[in-house]
């Protein structure tokens, strides 16, 4: 078998602690050897700067005198206390003075002084040599160029010195520089921590509500309240959150819906086909005889078939209007003319009813739309009045204002609750179903109704209470108004 290597899993809050716990300990080491290379460079400074002011002392002494060896003899003996030697030479080598009881044998051999000549042409003025950097207690060298009175040529003051002491202090600076790192190190360690477990309980808020919208509960938040970019992540997650529940109830209420609508149809389609097979039953068994009772029958055959194309015409209009598939050819049409059409076509309807149908309406108020669908439109909301008003009257009112036509339909019938109002615009929604078979109902529609009039970029109110009849209000804006809409209307 195989062996599959596997790569060590991190956690979050482990990455975030090391890389700021990495990053102290880098600060603090870089931190750590500039402050000892700063502080070691001062104390060479220091020894530079008194290392100068002695070589230039010495200089005015010797351009100063004919014969300095008295003076110089003075200011040896000062020299020597502050542990300071010596040597002054020609570019030869030949040497004029020099001072070194102080100096270790090493830097009192010929040798030295010749290494000390040979450095002569690469020596800057104002800058130290370091000789033995490494030892113990290293040596400094500042080179002066100076003048003899009454002679010629170049001549060179080497004033030199020990750096005692150097190596211990650098040594206690690096343990006090270690005590301080470690001390820097526990605090970077203790403010990485809650860093990263504050930052870390952040990302297992979020995960937490992420964990629980994977398992279906779309009403999970996080509860993070930051002002980072986590607190923004947690509000953008938030409202992602509330899309995806708000998603949800939706799929839900259409799952629901299309449930609903599977029955429906299928209750309706089942009725017509169920009668139409007993009575073709009936007739193929002979328990249907006589010309007139077979005449009965076959009528009734053909108002359920007449039905069920009804019922089958008003889906697919449904389904061409809700996928957007209906094309309106818009047009200014009398709205008068189109109410006394539909008034005339209605007269067998009410003619066996006390109903009376009027028409208030001006002879030049225009309506705006699909001559066929504002057809269409009208004969659902007129039959849907003359279904349920048993005596009175039906009265259609048309009027433009100044950016629509306003089209109502009014009648004293039994009116409908709010909850009733609430659902006439379901598919097969039906508020006296025992009435639906006689009059080749479908609970269609009003639904019909409502996604025609939104095609037509217009509104669709109803008003009504029980007992008291019902008012559909329609509002079709003028040719102007929907054209600038269609203009302003995004792609």
């Amino acid at each position: 078998m195989k062996f599959i290597p596997t790569r060590q899993r991190f956690t979050f809050f482990q990455r975030q602690f090391l890389s700021l716990l990495f990053l102290s300990l880098f600060v603090l080491v870089l931190v750590s050897f500039i402050f000892v290379y700063l502080f070691k460079l001062h104390i060479y400074d220091e020894k530079t700067e008194e290392l100068e002011s002695a070589g230039d002392t010495i200089s005015r002494l010797l351009l100063r005198e004919e014969v300095p060896d008295l003076t110089l003899s003075a200011y040896r003996t000062m020299l020597r206390e502050r542990n300071i030697s010596f040597v002054a030479m020609n570019a030869k080598g030949q040497l004029y003075f020099k001072d070194q009881r102080n100096a270790p044998p090493t830097f009192r051999s010929k040798t030295f002084m010749e290494s000390l000549l040979a450095q002569i042409p690469k020596l800057e003025s104002g800058k130290a040599l370091i000789v033995e950097e490494s030892g113990p207690d290293p040596y400094l060298v500042y080179p002066h160029e100076f003048k003899i009175k009454n002679q010629d040529g170049n001549n060179y003051l080497f004033v030199m010195s020990p750096v005692k002491g150097i190596t211990q202090t650098i040594s206690r600076v690096y343990e006090t520089v270690m005590l301080a790192g470690l001390l820097v190190l526990v605090l970077a360690m203790a403010i990485a921590l809650v860093v990263s477990r504050n930052m870390s309980r952040g990302v297992q808020s979020i995960r937490r509500a992420t964990r629980l919208i994977a398992d279906g509960h779309y009403d999970a938040r996080s509860d993070l309240k930051r002002t980072d970019e986590l607190g923004d992540l947690a509000r953008d997650f938030n409202r992602m959150a509330e899309q995806l529940e708000a998603a949800s109830r939706k799929l839900e209420s259409n799952e629901i819906k299309r449930q609903r609508f599977i029955t429906d149809v299928t209750h309706e389609l089942r009725t017509p086909l169920t009668s139409i097979r007993g009575i073709v039953e009936g007739l193929r068994s002979d328990y249907i005889t006589g010309q007139e009772q077979q005449a009965k029958y076959y009528g009734i055959i053909e108002d359920e078939t007449l039905r069920l194309i009804r019922l089958i015409n008003e889906l697919l209009d449904m389904e061409k209007i809700q996928h957007g598939l209906i094309t309106l050819r818009k047009e200014e049409y009398p709205l008068h003319d189109l109410l006394e059409v539909l008034a005339e076509s209605f007269g067998f309807l009410i003619d066996d009813k006390p109903i009376k149908l009027e028409i208030d309406c001006q002879p030049d108020t225009v309506i705006y739309g699909d001559y066929d669908r504002l057809t269409q439109i009208l004969i659902n909301l007129i039959k849907n009045s003359i279904q349920f008003t048993s005596y009175g009257t039906i009265r259609l009112t048309g009027a433009m204002t100044a950016s629509a036509t306003e089209l109502s339909i009014t009648d004293t019938g039994r009116g409908m609750s709010a909850e009733e109002m609430e659902q006439i615009w379901d598919r097969f929604y039906k508020a006296d179903p025992s009435r639906s078979k006689d009059r080749s109902e479908t609970g269609l529609g009003l639904s019909i109704v409502k996604r025609l009039v939104e095609a037509h970029d217009a509104q669709i109110h109803v008003t009504s209470s029980p007992g008291s009849g019902t008012t559909f209000l329609l509002r079709f804006p003028l040719q102007e108004a929907s054209a600038s809409k269609d203009v302003n209307r995004p792609e």
